[in-house]
């Protein structure tokens, strides 16, 4: 499988996945269905939703209609992706009153004593993901030379400058 292929299927994995997770983790007691939430609150949460559903679908689009040049569909898509991954990270900094954590406050889980939100973790490897399809897609050398089964192991990566 070349780079541009294996970064179209990861990249169509992970919008697609990750607007279907979106979806069945937020369409719950915890979230949109949860009666504490203002009604206006679940309309938002519901159109959030349903915009990601939008932008993946867009983003699959891109990825696999007939184009001169594929490296801007990953790019777009690549982009797409972390543009809605990346503010979960940040949001609780600039919304007072909002949270990570969509449970009991106080009752955050831990490991090894401190506080740990799994959502993060899963929407880390997300981004994660997303770059390395985006740097392998864009024909990132580097990256392609290391996922190359077929390289000498006493080769150097090409661009890596010896001291």
């Amino acid at each position: 499988m070349n780079g541009t292929l294996f970064s179209k299927v990861l990249l169509t994995f992970l919008l697609v996945f990750g607007s279907a997770m979106s979806f069945a983790l937020d369409w719950s007691k915890n979230h949109l269905l949860n009666p504490l939430w203002h009604p206006h609150a679940k309309f938002h949460g519901a159109v959030l939703l349903f915009f990601f559903a939008g932008v993946a679908i867009t983003g699959v689009w891109l990825l696999w209609r007939e184009s001169s040049e594929p490296k801007v569909a990953i790019t777009a898509a690549a982009a797409l992706s972390a543009s809605y991954w990346t503010p979960f990270f940040f949001i609780p900094y600039l919304l007072p009153g909002s949270s990570y954590w969509a449970g009991i406050p106080g009752h955050e889980p831990r490991f090894h004593g401190m506080v740990f939100y799994p959502n993060l973790l899963v929407i880390g490897v997300f981004l994660a993901l997303t770059v390395v399809a985006w740097r392998i897609g864009v024909g990132d050398r580097k990256v392609q030379w290391a996922l190359n089964p077929n390289r000498k192991a006493h080769v150097d990566p090409p661009g890596l400058k010896k001291r």
